[in-house]
């Protein structure tokens, strides 16, 4: 019981702060998602040295996991990143000059954890755990694989669809998931030290499993928003059903519109008086002749 206990403790409720941390990024109280972000942190600084903590956990595994392959995914995201923003893209951060940097970070990281996979060396992080393969490094590494390659060649794909401008871009997506999918299909048919092929690819069957259900989840996400929100839509009156604003009404739009936009409210009511009378089917209203006399 008290070995259950610290586990809950060391392990399992730093996991739960970094959900709650996430949760608090949505609150629009700027203190609470500074909380938020520092609970964060303390939860996963306690979860990622819980398999010091508390060894005997076979949950542990996880944190071991996750310490062995941060430097490797910080390398190819980062690198990925630097890669895809420092070409001729309009949302452009980096110079072009560093797109080679971004290119050589990734493949560094890939290399590494690659590496991790093929080569069982003292020198490189460990994916055993307890004298035999980490159970999480067997859903981690099919999964990242598959999910890496198919997003990045669908992402180059699409990308290739809006425009020259961001072909370089496309490339880019193309050639780091055409190189991830090789690397899934070399797993799949060729045994490891410490992993078996068909070990391998049957998790690489579960792991397509688990990206197709969590793609159905999401579609099914999608059409359920729509068909509320087509409902919603639907019900409401059309902008020729519904009364005209009244002196009360206009008064309060041109506020919003100076708060989130700025400007000289006169102005606005102005533009937003002028504008409706425009839209007023039939005789004039009296607003409209109040704002003629003006």
């Amino acid at each position: 019981m008290e070995n259950e206990l610290k586990v809950a403790l060391l392990l399992w409720a730093p996991l739960g702060l970094v959900f709650v941390s996430f949760g608090l990024q949505f609150r629009k109280d700027s203190g609470a998602q500074k909380f938020g972000k520092v609970i964060g942190s303390v939860g996963i600084l306690l979860f990622s040295v819980s398999f010091l903590t508390v060894p005997s956990s076979p949950s542990a595994a996880s944190s071991a996991l996750l310490v062995s392959i941060l430097p490797s995914t910080i390398l190819m995201f980062l690198g990925l990143y630097i890669a895809l923003f420092s070409g001729d893209v309009p949302v452009r951060r980096f110079s072009p000059k560093l797109r080679p940097l971004g290119l050589l970070m990734f493949v560094v990281g890939f290399a590494l954890l690659e590496a991790m996979h093929w080569n069982g060396s003292d020198w490189l992080p460990s994916t055993m755990w307890d004298g035999e393969t980490n159970r999480f490094w067997m859903i981690f590494k099919p999964t990242f694989l598959l999910a890496m390659s198919s997003f990045l060649l669908a992402g180059g794909y699409l990308v290739n669809l809006i425009g020259q401008r961001i072909s370089q871009t496309s490339r880019v997506l193309y050639l780091t998931g055409g190189f991830s999918f090789v690397l899934l299909v070399i797993s799949v048919l060729v045994d490891g030290p410490e992993t078996m092929s068909e070990e391998f690819h049957t998790s690489v069957l579960y792991a397509a499993s688990d990206l197709l259900g969590f793609l159905a989840g999401i579609g099914l996400t999608i059409i359920c928003f729509t068909l509320a929100i087509w409902q919603f839509e639907r019900r409401r009156p059309g902008l020729d059903k519904r009364p005209p604003q009244n002196s009360e009404q206009l008064p309060q739009a041109a506020n919003i519109i100076k708060n989130t936009l700025g400007g000289d409210d006169d102005a606005y009511s102005h533009r937003i008086e002028t504008s409706h009378c425009r839209r007023i089917a039939g005789p004039p209203t009296e607003l409209c002749h109040d704002h003629s006399r003006r």
